[in-house]
């Protein structure tokens, strides 16, 4: 699915009988999806973490302060998942600045990449994704308080069932890292 594949089916969720042609079109129903898409779609990206989404980069220590190393956040970076050693090992860290601090002189940085295509995600996180610009959609589209509550309940239903189909392929294939695995040989 793409972009405006998505907001045409969260629109069809309300439900509202217009569509939006393309993503800068002048129309309210574009509008409005514009204004919800990121934050709907960091949302569910934001909410788990995804096997598809999570990344590992050696990083190097920017500048050494009082015995620590400042690691830089790297860039299209949703969420941090923490520091590791060269052995896969989760290093003790601090946020600071928007800094990682660490007593690590050498470290990578696991975190959740912010996908801002569509076409690259599970069609279960599209869909999640969906369900929650569609709960977002409601209250200003259509102004009904018990639609708008009964599609937030179906957005938690759907990310719920992404969150889990997710957990059953990581758990299946295993993910960067597993040093558990690893270790037992």
């Amino acid at each position: 699915m793409t972009t405006l594949e998505i907001w045409n089916a969260a629109l069809a969720l309300l439900p509202h009988d217009r569509t939006v042609e393309a993503e800068d079109e002048d129309s309210t129903e574009a509008l409005r999806c514009r204004q919800h898409w990121d934050a709907a779609r960091r949302a569910v990206l934001a909410a788990h973490d995804w096997g598809f989404l999570v990344r590992e980069l050696p990083v190097c220590a920017s500048q050494r302060q009082c015995g620590r190393y400042d690691y830089p956040r790297p860039t299209h970076c949703l969420r941090v998942l923490g520091l590791f050693d060269e052995n896969g090992r989760r290093v003790e860290a601090e946020a600071v600045n928007g800094l990682f601090r660490s007593r690590e002189p050498a470290a990578a940085i696991r975190f959740l990449a912010d996908e801002t295509r569509p076409e690259r995600m599970p069609s279960i996180v599209q869909d999640a994704i969906e369900s929650e610009l569609a709960a977002r959609l409601a209250p200003v589209i259509t102004g009904n308080r018990i639609r708008a509550r009964d599609l937030a309940e179906a957005a938690r239903a759907a990310l719920d069932a992404a969150r889990a189909l997710d957990a059953a392929e990581t758990a299946c294939h295993g993910t960067a890292g597993d040093t558990f695995l690893a270790a037992r040989g």
